[in-house]
């Protein structure tokens, strides 16, 4: 499949909403599923930027995607990279948090999920810093468009570490995972985009958490 210019090869995937708007009960995902969501900061704030300078016209929608994280179990078990690098967390945080997220549903067989979940628990026991060199890079990109690209063995981006799971389970972006971010893979898996946002403003005054990754 050409999506973007690019030759993809993706599993056979479905789309289930979060709590975007209300509260709703964590159930029914399965490990190799995963999650797109907007953190916030200002690593964060870059990334947007960046997606949004680079993205086609009809795609910048999907610049407010600045998160993403694996599914690694039926009860909502989260791997993801973050500052700190490769940590452990849970769908259940971005529900009590009532964070805006799209949970994407991949469907493979069993061998193919347990992969996807060996290949995460590495990540984790390793403690595989996050990848900064590969953000620098991003930004550069942001900025000229070049291809160039330098990324540190065994560190992960959020969306890069995604990325990595999703190829064990048989798909191609047509580029080096490292390079995929967030809105890229919200693009690929035609996700809807996120609701705008409210104001900072209004957001303090209603007292709802800011989620910095």
């Amino acid at each position: 499949m050409k999506t973007r210019g690019l030759d993809l090869t993706l599993p056979a995937h479905s789309l289930a909403s979060g709590p975007a708007l209300g509260s709703e009960p964590v159930r029914g995902f399965l490990p190799g599923d995963f999650l797109l969501s907007r953190a916030h900061g200002r690593k964060h704030d870059v990334i947007r930027w960046g997606q949004g300078l680079r993205l086609q016209a009809d795609d910048r929608h999907y610049a407010g995607y600045t998160h993403a994280a694996l599914v690694v179990s039926p009860g909502g078990d989260l791997v993801e990279a973050i500052g700190e690098g490769v940590r452990a967390s849970s769908l259940k945080k971005y529900v009590i948090d009532k964070e805006v997220y799209q949970v994407v549903r991949i469907e493979a067989s069993a061998e193919a999920r347990e992969r996807v979940v060996e290949f995460a628990e590495y990540a984790l026991h390793a403690k595989s810093p996050y990848d900064g060199l590969a953000i620098a890079c991003t930004t550069f990109w942001a900025f000229t468009g070049s291809r160039l690209m330098f990324f540190m063995d065994g560190s992960f981006t959020c969306s890069g570490l995604v990325a990595a799971a999703l190829e064990r389970m048989g798909a191609r972006f047509g580029m080096n995972a490292a390079r995929v971010t967030p809105a890229q893979l919200a693009v690929f898996f035609e996700a809807p985009p996120p609701p705008e946002e409210a104001p900072l403003v209004s957001r303090r005054q209603s007292g709802r958490p800011r989620r910095r990754s």
